[in-house]
């Protein structure tokens, strides 16, 4: 049994504005991911891994083409539409993590519950859980400049 394409990219481009001219970072990307896989992204630098991710993350908007999530068009896709995505279906994590540097490792993990329909009462729960699945228990109550880098991307991807 095949599982759905929950994310569908044909011929996607992405043109920057420039005094020069138009510069075009991606140029025809095509990419299909099935609910259950897990897909790479490889590239050298600058060759547009970021800006595929911020277009497929709905962060940014492609040029031309087509970007469907879950079935729908990325244009058919409201500002409650993509909180939803970015609450429920889709997280990121950064490569400048983006952690809020004097909360506790603890309530950035928490952050994005704010953002659910969630109780109150179970978020600490779920965020210890999280940072218990990356070994980081022992550091909620640590704010991220008492972290290591490897321990600071943990704590991302708890968030995430």
């Amino acid at each position: 049994m095949n599982k759905p394409a929950i994310l569908v990219a044909e011929n996607v481009k992405k043109d920057f504005p420039a005094p020069e001219g138009p510069i075009s970072v991606l140029k025809g990307v095509n990419l299909t991911v099935h609910q259950g896989e897990i897909a790479f992204i490889l590239g050298r630098s600058g060759s547009g891994k970021s800006t595929l991710l911020h277009v497929l993350g709905f962060l940014d908007e492609h040029t031309r083409g087509t970007y469907r999530f879950d079935g729908k068009s990325m244009q058919d896709y409201g500002v409650e539409d993509i909180a939803h995505v970015r609450n429920k279906k889709m997280g990121f994590v950064f490569q400048a993590f983006h952690l809020l540097p004097r909360t506790t490792v603890l309530d950035n993990v928490k952050l994005p519950l704010l953002y659910s329909a969630l109780p109150e009462a179970t978020w600490d729960d779920r965020a210890t859980k999280a940072l218990d699945a990356v070994q980081l228990s022992h550091r909620l109550r640590h704010e991220p400049s008492q972290l290591s880098g490897g321990q600071k991307q943990r704590v991302a991807i708890a968030r995430a």
